[in-house]
């Protein structure tokens, strides 16, 4: 069961008042949706997660607040053209009353006169239907956090989401993944986003790991499990560069390649005198020397190191080795 924590929000929104002044709600609209755009232009230089994070959400609260104003003016626009509509139905319909007394006997004028019109309603509309497809999140962080830390972190923004039906908001994990879903989000609850990822760069613990909604974020704690030395797995990124399953099938069919890609991993990783060192070896193994010096002549099952060692002189040649 993944634990849900929900966090209270500290701050209050403060109530707004509109006013059917259209030319006002369009111009405040526009001033709003521009400055997130201009806002959102400038957040590319921004490098640190959480100023990222602030200007993220102020960004979703102007637009929020310039689409909120569009719908004010479009309903006061609406309202406008009814009551014209309504007073020239009115009108129209007191001067055939007028015209109908005219033509009618003096004794007939005594009868009631006729109701006026009733202003035409305008039909409702149809319930928007709920989808299940899912879509991206706008976007989310990575925090590794400090060195062996037993946590590492994901934040996902997204504005007003502690309001939203908890029964609607799920994550599941797993040792190498984690899968969180939030479903009819929005307006009408025509929007499910979704965030899986099931290529982790590191082995997580299930049982230390959660989700925390917070007012206007999900917050996932990804416990991180104990290496061999007994201290917390380091965590350079969320993502695996390689598809860890790929790898594993591949080392299992053939253990030399999983050797090969380790030692090129290592080349591609390695500082200056790591990437030495794996040449020597190499240009020694290509020459003949290296059985010689290191006294692998006589280990079984080592046959094919030099055919390895050979594929990865030819794929490294561009290397300048």
């Amino acid at each position: 069961m993944v634990e849900i924590s929900e966090v209270v929000e500290e701050e209050t929104l403060q109530p707004t008042t509109t006013t059917p002044d259209n030319n006002g709600a369009e111009s405040r609209s526009t001033e709003r949706l521009s400055d997130a755009d201009e806002i959102e232009a400038a957040m590319s230089t921004l490098t640190r997660p959480s100023a990222q994070l602030h200007i993220q959400n102020l960004i979703t609260k102007l637009r929020k607040e310039g689409k909120a104003l569009q719908r004010v003016a479009a309903s006061n626009a609406a309202s406008n053209a009814a009551s014209n509509a309504s007073t020239t139905q009115s009108a129209t319909a007191e001067e055939k009353m007028d015209q109908k007394d005219e033509s009618i006997p003096q004794a007939a004028a005594a009868a009631p006169p006729a109701a006026a019109a009733v202003p035409a309603r305008t039909p409702a509309k149809a319930p928007l239907i709920t989808t299940n497809k899912y879509q991206s999140f706008p976007t989310y962080y990575f925090d590794a956090g400090k060195y062996n830390s037993p946590t590492v972190s994901v934040y996902v923004p997204l504005e007003n989401i502690g309001s939203h039906d908890k029964s609607k908001i799920s994550c599941h994990f797993t040792s190498g993944s984690f899968d969180l879903i939030v479903n009819d989000w929005g307006e009408g609850g025509d929007k499910s986003y979704r965030l899986l990822n099931d290529n982790l760069e590191k082995d997580i613990d299930t049982s230390k790991s959660k989700m925390v909604i917070k007012p206007n974020k999900i917050l996932l704690k990804l416990g991180k499990v104990k290496g061999e030395m007994g201290s917390y797995d380091s965590w350079q990124q969320l993502t695996a560069k390689k598809n860890k399953k790929a790898s594993a099938k591949k080392e299992k069919e053939n253990p030399a390649a999983g050797i090969m890609d380790m030692m090129k991993d290592m080349y591609d990783e390695g500082d200056d005198n790591m990437k030495k060192m794996i040449g020597e070896t190499m240009y020694k193994q290509r020459m003949g020397q290296l059985n010689g010096d290191m006294g692998m002549g006589g280990m079984g099952g080592m046959g094919g190191m030099d055919d390895m060692m050979g594929g990865m002189m030819g794929g490294m040649g561009g290397m300048g080795l």
